[in-house]
C-alpha cells in the first residue's frame, strides 16, 4: 500500500487504464474550452450607441424658433446614411451655436431612429412643455410616431388637438383627411368607447359618432350628416365623403368567376361573400342591385367571359379571378364598363386608367405593413429569412425597399433553398453555427457530453419570417429559438395562418403576424374565409366607386382590412396585428 499523499499515486491507473492526472487535465482543457464557445469573444460593437443628452445641456426657452431645416437635415442623415455621422454633425451644430429649442429636437429625432422610443418620447415632451412655439412640430411629431406605432387613437387626437390650437392653418383640409383615415382604423369598440368619454367636446364627440355611421351604411350616413355636418368645421370633413352620398346608385352588377374545375371552390367562395355583402349593404330590396354571375370556366378565355359580362350592361363588373386572366384583360387598354378586377398584375404592366381597380390579397401589402410595425415598435435592425421561389421572391423585393426607406438596416439574409439546410444555414446567419461546431468538436475530441450552448451574434432587434406556409413556420420557428433568438420580436404574414385550429400552432406562440379581420376571432375562420372576404370587400368597392377614384385615403374599413386606392389603380390592404396565444390566433396589442 501506499501512503495518501505519495507522488506515485498520482500515476495509478484507473479500472479502465486511464491514469487519473491525464483525465484531471482533459477535465480542466474541457472546461476552459467549453468556455470560450459559451462565452462570446471580444467583439467590436456594432450598435450605434444611443443618443443621450447631457445633463448640462441647455433648456430650451420659450419663444426660440425652431431650425426646421437643420432638423430635417440630420434626420435625412440619420435615415439614409448613418446615425453616427448624424450626431457628429449634431455635436458640430452645438459648437456653432443652435438654440436648446432646435437641439432637442435633433435629439429627440435621433433618439428615434435609435430605436430608443421612450427617450425620443421624453425629449418630445420636454420640448413641448418648455417652449409653446414649438408645439406644432411637437404634436406633428407626437402624430407621426403614434401612427407609426399604430395607436391610431393617440395619432387622431395629435391631429385633432393641431386643428383647435392652431392660429391659422394652411393644410385643414389635409388635416380633416388624416383625421378620419386615423379613425378609420380604430376598432368599432375604440369607437364607442370614446364616444362616452366626448361629452364635454361636441366637435370631438361629432367626428367619433360620424364614424359609426359611415361604417354602418350610405343611408345612415346621409342621414347623420345632415343633421351634424356644422359640428366639423375645424377640420373639415374629407371632400370624397360628399362624392360617397351624391354617387349613382348601382342597379346592376355581374361578377365573372370560375365555378367549374380545380377553381370552383375559390370561386363559390367569393361568389358566396358578394352575396352576403350584398344583402348586408343593401337591406331594402327594392333598392339592392341586381347580381349576375358569370362562370368563366364556361369561356374558352377570359376575354371571352368578359365580353358576356359586358352584353348585361350593368353599371359595373367584378373579375375575374386568376392572375392571368387578369393580365390578359388589362392588355386590351381601357376597359368599357367600370371593373374591379380580382387579382393584381405585374409591376411594370400597370397603367393609371380610371375605369378601373385591382383589388387581391396580394402578400406584398403585408410585407409593406409588417415593416412599417417593425419599425413603429423601435427595431432598427433586422434579419430577414424567406423561402426561395417567386412568393419569396415577392416578399423580399416588397419588404427590403420598404425597410430601408423607414432608416432600418438589414443585418443578415437568408433565403433557405432547402427544408433541409434550414437548421445549419439558420445557425450559420444567426451567429450560433460556429460556436456548437465547436462545442461539438470537444465533444469528439475528448468522448464527453457538453452541457453548453453557443451564443448568437447580437446586432439585431427583430427578424422578419417570410413563410410560405403554416408548416414551414412551424419548422423555422423553433429553429429561431433554439439558435439563441427567441427573444427577439419576429413578424410574419398572414402564410403562417391557415384558419385551422392545430396544437403545433404553439410553436408560432409570440409571433407577430398581420392578418385580415375575417380570420380574427369572434370569427369562426376557415381556408376560404380569405376569399369570402375578397367577394364581400370587392361589393364594397363597388358601393364606393366614385369616392375611390377622387382620393388615395383610406375609405373601407372591410373584412380584407382597411381599403384605398392607389393612384396606378391598385387597392392596398391594411390588415390587423395579430399573434398566436396557446396556439389560438389573437388580435396583437399595441406595444
Amino acid at each position: 500500500m501506499y501512503p495518501a499523499g505519495h507522488p506515485l499515486l498520482l500515476f495509478r491507473r484507473t479500472s479502465n487504464g486511464r491514469h487519473p492526472a491525464l483525465i484531471c487535465l482533459r477535465a480542466i482543457s474541457v472546461l476552459l474550452f467549453i468556455t470560450s464557445c459559451a462565452t462570446p469573444p471580444v467583439e467590436i460593437n456594432t450598435k450605434m450607441p444611443i443618443a443621450v443628452t447631457p445633463s448640462t445641456a441647455p433648456t430650451p426657452l420659450e419663444g426660440e424658433q425652431l431650425d426646421l431645416e437643420t432638423i430635417e437635415h440630420l434626420s435625412r442623415v440619420a435615415r439614409d446614411e448613418s446615425l453616427l455621422l448624424a450626431r457628429h454633425y449634431r455635436n458640430h451644430a452645438v459648437v456653432t451655436g443652435v438654440d436648446a429649442s432646435t437641439l432637442m429636437a435633433i435629439d429627440s429625432r435621433l433618439a428615434w431612429y435609435a430605436g430608443d422610443i421612450q427617450e425620443a418620447a421624453q425629449l418630445l415632451d420636454t420640448l413641448g412643455a418648455d417652449n409653446s412655439t414649438a408645439l406644432a412640430f411637437v404634436r406633428e411629431e407626437q402624430e407621426y410616431r403614434a401612427a407609426a406605432s399604430g395607436d391610431w387613437l393617440i395619432a387622431a387626437k395629435a391631429v385633432y388637438q393641431r386643428a383647435l390650437t392652431a392660429k391659422v392653418l394652411h393644410d385643414e383640409q389635409a388635416l380633416g383627411d388624416k383625421l378620419f383615415n386615423y379613425l378609420l382604423r380604430l376598432p368599432d369598440a375604440t369607437v364607442d368607447r370614446q364616444i362616452d368619454l366626448a361629452r364635454d367636446d361636441p366637435a370631438w364627440r361629432a367626428w367619433l359618432e360620424m364614424q359609426v355611421a359611415y361604417r354602418l351604411d350610405q343611408t345612415r350616413f346621409t342621414q347623420w350628416l345632415n343633421r351634424n355636418a356644422r359640428l366639423i368645421s375645424h377640420p373639415p370633413l374629407p371632400r370624397h365623403l360628399l362624392e360617397w352620398t351624391q354617387g349613382p346608385e348601382l342597379n346592376r352588377v355581374t361578377i365573372i368567376l370560375p365555378l367549374d374545375g380545380n377553381l370552383a371552390a375559390a370561386g363559390e367562395a367569393v361568389l358566396a361573400g358578394a352575396v352576403e355583402q350584398l344583402y348586408s349593404l343593401y337591406p331594402n330590396p327594392a333598392k339592392r342591385p341586381k347580381l349576375h354571375a358569370v362562370n368563366s370556366a364556361q369561356y374558352p378565355s377570359a376575354r371571352h367571359a368578359y365580353q358576356r359580362a359586358v352584353q348585361d350592361q350593368p353599371d359595373l363588373i367584378l373579375g375575374p379571378l386568376t392572375k392571368a386572366e387578369v393580365a390578359s384583360l388589362m392588355e386590351l387598354g381601357p376597359l368599357p364598363i367600370p371593373t374591379v378586377l380580382l387579382n393584381q398584375p405585374e409591376a411594370d404592366t400597370v397603367d393609371r386608367q380610371s375605369n378601373r381597380m385591382n383589388f387581391s390579397l396580394a402578400p406584398e401589402d403585408e410585407a409593406l405593413q409588417i415593416a412599417d410595425i417593425a419599425f413603429g415598435r423601435g427595431c432598427r435592425n433586422a434579419i430577414v429569412i424567406a423561402a426561395a421561389g417567386d412568393r419569396g421572391g415577392r416578399l423580399l423585393k416588397a419588404l427590403e425597399p420598404r425597410w430601408t426607406q423607414l432608416g432600418g438596416k438589414i443585418r443578415g439574409r437568408l433565403v433557405v433553398e432547402q427544408a433541409s439546410e434550414a437548421n445549419e444555414a439558420m445557425g450559420a446567419l444567426l451567429g450560433s453555427g460556429s460556436s456548437d461546431a465547436r462545442i461539438r468538436s470537444v465533444e469528439t475530441a475528448f468522448d464527453l457530453p457538453v452541457d453548453a450552448r453557443g451564443r448568437g451574434r447580437s446586432d439585431f432587434g427583430c427578424i422578419f419570417m417570410l413563410a410560405p406556409d403554416p408548416p414551414t413556420a412551424r419548422a423555422w420557428r423553433p429553429l429561431l429559438v433554439f439558435h439563441m433568438s427567441g427573444e427577439s420580436p419576429v413578424y410574419a404574414t398572414s402564410s403562417i395562418n391557415d384558419g385551422v385550429r392545430n396544437s403545433r400552432n404553439s410553436d408560432l406562440n409570440g409571433v407577430l403576424f398581420v392578418e385580415v379581420p375575417a380570420m380574427l376571432p369572434p370569427r369562426i375562420s376557415d381556408r376560404l374565409s380569405r376569399l369570402r372576404a375578397l367577394g364581400q370587400d370587392a361589393l364594397s368597392l363597388a358601393q364606393h366607386w366614385n369616392q375611390a377614384t377622387i382620393t388615395d385615403d383610406w375609405i373601407i374599413r372591410g373584412h380584407t382590412g382597411t381599403l384605398r386606392r392607389k393612384q396606378n389603380g391598385l387597392i392596398e390592404r391594411a390588415s390587423e396585428l395579430a399573434t398566436f396565444d396557446d396556439a389560438e390566433v389573437r388580435y396583437g396589442a399595441l406595444p
